[in-house]
């Protein structure tokens, strides 16, 4: 059956598109709460706002990654290039470039026992 209004394209603007994104990629609940395990690259420490801004990567991808200052504040460990860890968070997307990302609320060296990142917070 014929429906004009599926069929025919629409023009979106830049931000109506990384609008419709992020609302799809933030509404599956299997990215509202992941655990994600690879090496850290490109850390940067912002020590004034206590904010974590990494990647995490494997041997095929990496993801881009950010640990906001009240999480950061919990961390047992100083995080550094080449560490490998898992992450518990949230993968989102931030609206101003349409990149998703992992929000980190939690961080620990691999190796360690995942039950304390489970129970925690």
């Amino acid at each position: 059956m014929y429906t004009p209004e599926f069929n025919k394209p629409r023009v979106l603007s830049v931000s109506q598109l990384n609008f419709y994104i992020k609302s799809i990629i933030e509404n599956d609940a299997r990215l509202n709460f992941v655990f994600v395990t690879g090496e850290i690259s490109n850390l940067t420490d912002h020590y004034r706002s206590g904010h974590i801004y990494l990647s995490i990567k494997d041997e095929k991808s990496v993801i881009r990654a950010v640990m906001f200052a009240g999480n950061a504040r919990n961390l047992k460990f100083r995080p550094t290039d080449g560490m490998k860890v898992i992450c518990r968070g949230r993968v989102a997307v931030y609206e101003p470039t349409g990149q998703y990302q992992l929000y980190i609320e939690d961080m620990q060296p691999d190796g360690t026992c995942l039950i304390s990142l489970m129970w925690r917070n």
